[in-house]
């Protein structure tokens, strides 16, 4: 008899294990199944943290800032000069007169509420002065820009020299050379100093570029960690240009 008592609990214990395992394995299963999810979302949430993360922003952040926005413009505006002088479309001949006009420059300018104006220089020594005490110059005598965050103002004051440029051929007749500081379509070529006595060089600064950047803008743009688009859809005049012949 007590044979055969035992044989029965012994088997109601081991049925009693099987129960229990059963019933864990399948939320074994869903919290492993689980887990590489939670360690994927908190990498997830690590970078998003890490991107909101405020961050110091120094002066040299938002004069670097300022510099690669305005040699942005700057670039734009003196592209779309070099397509003007040559094609001299009646019709965009506003541009040259007022560069900030120009599509793909107006979204930059309006993105950082920035106002873009030119200076012109008498004579090669007041440019010389100018750009020596504005730290303009570099040891080697090559133009540079700059930027300087101004306090009083809450302003970031970029400037870049312009420079005469050659025309967009590998042999122009003159006027070869390009002017920028130009306030009109006719007046983008000038002579050279071959073409005549009084013409101009290549690489002569003739005034700046001056841009006024917020404070507040540059440092809202430096946060989003955004960078100016160099072109906008549509070429710089806000349509596709029509397609160039090659020359002979």
């Amino acid at each position: 008899m007590l044979d055969r008592r035992v044989v029965p609990l012994v088997n109601v214990k081991h049925m009693s294990t099987q129960k229990i395992y059963l019933v864990w394995l399948p939320f074994s299963l869903f919290f492993l199944a689980c887990e590489p999810e939670k360690l994927e979302r908190g990498k997830e949430m690590a970078v998003e943290a890490e991107r909101h993360k405020v961050k110091r922003i120094t002066e040299e952040d938002m004069e670097k800032q300022a510099v690669a926005a305005g040699d942005t413009i700057v670039r734009l505006v003196e592209g779309a000069f070099l397509q003007l002088a040559e094609s001299q479309p009646k019709e965009q001949a506003l541009f040259v007169s007022e560069p900030d006009k120009l599509p793909t420059v107006s979204s930059i300018l309006q993105r950082y509420n920035a106002t873009l104006t030119r200076k012109t220089f008498a004579s090669e020594a007041e440019a010389k002065q100018y750009l020596t005490q504005a730290g303009l110059m570099s040891e080697k005598g090559a133009t540079q820009p700059k930027a300087e965050l101004q306090v009083r103002e809450a302003m970031v004051q970029y400037q870049r020299p312009i420079e005469i440029r050659r025309r967009n051929c590998a042999s122009c007749d003159e006027p070869s050379l390009l002017d920028y500081t130009s306030s009109s379509l006719d007046q983008l070529r000038v002579f050279s100093a071959q073409g005549k006595p009084d013409g101009v060089e290549v690489g002569q600064v003739r005034g700046l570029w001056l841009i006024s950047f917020p404070r507040q803008k540059i440092i809202e743009q430096i946060t989003l960690k955004t960078k100016p688009s160099r072109r906008g859809r549509g070429g710089f005049f806000g349509k596709k240009p029509a397609p160039t012949q090659p020359e002979q």
